[in-house]
């Protein structure tokens, strides 16, 4: 018999195994799918410290198959410093690289309150970061599976690194400010705000209504990053990655064997 599908990605989370598709049961909704992905959140052995929104545009939404965004956790033990090396060792597949927006926020949300939109999303950050997220999923064919299966397991997170803060008052227009992808001092592509839900504070709206939907909280000190603004690019071993956010600030890693 079948285990349960969080069961299945907890566990292939701990021994770095791949999931195989025969050994995946697709949950038949999104809200079935986001169901399992809360189910799996309670297995993993590391806090929850935030969330990932992702497909924040046309490119992101056709390659996953979806028409919307969608939303993962961000756990303790996926959190890396800036300037760290990086194993690739530790993903299941080359982790694809993402330039974002990214924001740690000064309130607590809890279920019930107000529907959000851009203006009411940005009075509950603190501050707002550059970052680097590293995508992949634990499914042996990694991006191409069903969507709902890809809900389930967190939403393609697999690792991130923010960079240091800056109040939101001193960025103002997040919808126009630029983020520069730069590899092994390369730089590979730019892109701005708008490529995320045409301004980063719509994305965090977008996610606050989602929490709120689920009957899930928004904890003070959560960070949350927003969607890729440069577009998804390919890993390997040697490179040096950066997310340059010129006044904003920039994080890089290094990723190693």
């Amino acid at each position: 018999m079948n285990l349960p599908l969080p069961v299945v990605l907890a566990h292939a989370r701990l021994t770095m195994d791949a999931v195989t598709l025969a050994d995946a049961e697709v949950p038949a909704s999104a809200a079935l799918a986001y169901e399992a992905q809360e189910q799996l959140i309670d297995l993993i052995d590391s806090p929850l410290v935030g969330w990932k929104v992702g497909a924040t545009g046309p490119a992101s939404q056709t390659k996953l198959g979806v028409k919307t965004p969608i939303y993962g956790p961000v756990f303790q033990r996926t959190l890396i410093e800036s300037g760290h090396d990086v194993p690739l060792s530790d993903f299941h597949h080359q982790p694809g690289l993402e330039s974002e927006f990214a924001f740690t926020i000064g309130v607590t949300l809890r279920p019930g309150g107000a529907a959000m939109n851009a203006r009411s999303a940005k009075e509950i950050v603190s501050t707002v970061h550059t970052a680097i997220e590293l995508v992949c999923s634990r499914f042996d064919r990694n991006f191409d599976v069903d969507p709902a299966l890809l809900v389930a397991d967190g939403a393609l997170h697999a690792a991130l690194m923010v960079g240091p803060g800056k109040d939101p008052a001193e960025v103002r227009d997040l919808s126009t400010h630029r983020l520069r992808t730069v590899v092994n001092n390369q730089e590979i592509a730019t892109g701005t705000g708008q490529e995320v839900l045409g301004d980063p504070y719509e994305s965090l709206a977008w996610l606050c209504n989602h929490l709120n939907r689920r009957q899930l909280t928004l904890a003070a000190g959560s960070i949350v990053t927003t969607g890729a603004a440069t577009g998804l690019h390919t890993t390997e071993v040697g490179q040096i990655l950066t997310t340059d956010g010129g006044t904003l600030g920039s994080a890089s890693l290094n990723l190693v064997a």
